[in-house]
């Protein structure tokens, strides 16, 4: 009776977290993912636009890759999207959540109009240096705000860095109307003479901002993975209690993360105006602001994690605006909105299968005994497959290393090592 009680009570399927999941395993399921967004975009399209699914495809190519500007372009709006994922990741590891980065990176470019309104008289080197300076600060100054509120008084950031974007909105609206006049709408800045605008390398006039987000991209995976902050950081973020309990300043690994959240933040609105429109608006960054934390949180944190996602999300934009051109009696503006929604939706949605599995009872796998005894199987040989790649990668890596170092680093012989006894007086 017991038994049979026992048996009916057990749930027909239940959600259980994974222990641990290999790399390979992940890397399988976020390229299915990636796999069938594009293609439910393709289909998406195809079905209200009417165009072959091959016409699509080769649109959807051609919007990143046709010419030579919308290569660059391309390239352009993925960096800028990766530089406000890049900026927030520091406090989100450390489980701030910051969703303030679009009033950070406006206040970073109002400092930035600031300077080249106000000292188009001064040379361009000088004014762009001014301009970084305070983008930066005032990014890091708009983010410590709600950081020192959650310190002292347990603040939610969260709440506190969303309304910090709506007045951070009014501010630069405010200053635009100022400048602006008569006028009905801002000019750019130093249009004729350039004060200001960061120069160009060869022909890529945004090439400062794409070279300088793929260094920013080294530089935060060392970071976070092989610096002490970014040690801190994870412990922080893992529990704020444990930190405390091994002797760390969590007040000041706090600010000092969020800081540096805000700073790059402020950095991003620096290229926006000095780089790339040389205006201000308070549509500045469009939404990459929020977007951005889809693409860090989906990544796993991951800077080289974000530059895929960040590329990938790019050309799926710019591909459906530029099918949108050859269907635009039926398409418009917003269309790339809902393949975008959908890319996120799914890979958003994926991180479930990574964190989580489904464990079915034994009336359930007693039904289809074949189906789960396949399944089984495949994780078994993902997983081994995982392990062998891992363990051949960890070979590489180390004969590489021999080949690098060999003859540079030598053992010291025994009989150059001397130890001198300290007599015990000397001892204190």
């Amino acid at each position: 009776m017991a038994k049979a009680m026992k048996m009916k009570s057990e749930p027909f399927i239940r959600v259980v977290k994974r222990d641990n999941s290999s790399f390979l395993f992940r890397t399988i399921i976020r390229v299915v993912t990636i796999f069938m967004a594009f293609l439910i975009s393709v289909l998406f399209l195809q079905g209200v636009s009417g165009i072959p699914m091959g016409k699509i495809l080769k649109y959807i190519v051609d919007g990143s890759t046709i010419t030579k500007s919308s290569k660059i372009s391309f390239w352009k709006d993925a960096m800028l999207l990766l530089a406000v994922a890049l900026a927030l990741t520091p406090a989100f590891k450390m489980k701030f959540w910051n969703i303030g980065g679009q009033g950070q990176i406006l206040m970073g470019a109002l400092m930035t109009s600031v300077m080249m309104y106000y000292c188009s008289n001064m040379a361009s080197g000088l004014v762009i240096l001014l301009s970084f300076i305070t983008a930066v600060m005032a990014g890091a100054i708009w983010a410590l705000i709600p950081a020192v509120f959650k310190i002292k008084i347990g603040a939610n950031e969260t709440l506190f860095t969303l309304m910090l974007n709506y007045i951070a909105v009014q501010i630069v609206e405010m200053c635009v109307d100022i400048w602006k006049g008569q006028a009905s709408a801002l000019a750019p800045f130093n249009s004729g003479t350039k004060v200001g605008w960061l120069p160009s390398i060869g022909k890529n006039q945004y090439g400062w901002v794409i070279f300088t987000v793929i260094v920013l991209t080294a530089l935060i995976f060392v970071y976070l993975k092989y610096t002490k902050h970014g040690y801190e950081i994870s412990v922080v973020g893992e529990s704020l209690s444990t930190a405390k309990y091994a002797g760390m300043n969590t007040s000041w690994i706090i600010l000092r993360t969020v800081a540096l959240s805000g700073a790059l933040c402020g950095l991003v609105g620096f290229f926006y105006v000095a780089g790339v429109n040389h205006v201000l608006s308070s549509a500045t960054s469009g939404s990459y602001g929020f977007t951005a934390i889809v693409v860090s949180w989906a990544s796993g944190f991951n800077p080289f994690g974000m530059f895929v996602i960040a590329v990938l999300m790019t050309f799926l934009s710019l591909g459906t605006d530029n099918v949108v051109n050859y269907a635009s009696q039926v398409l418009n503006g917003y269309t790339s909105y809902i393949t975008v929604g959908v890319f996120l939706f799914l890979l958003i949605g994926c991180e479930f299968f990574i964190n989580y599995k489904m464990v079915y009872s034994s009336s359930a796998r007693a039904k289809a005994p074949g189906w789960f005894n396949f399944w089984d199987n495949a994780v078994i040989k993902i997983d081994s497959a995982s392990d062998k790649m891992g363990a051949w990668c960890k070979k590489q890596i180390g004969s590489l290393k021999d080949k690098i170092f060999k003859g540079k680093v030598t053992s010291i012989p025994k009989e150059e090592v001397k130890v001198e006894e300290v007599p015990n007086e000397e001892v204190k």
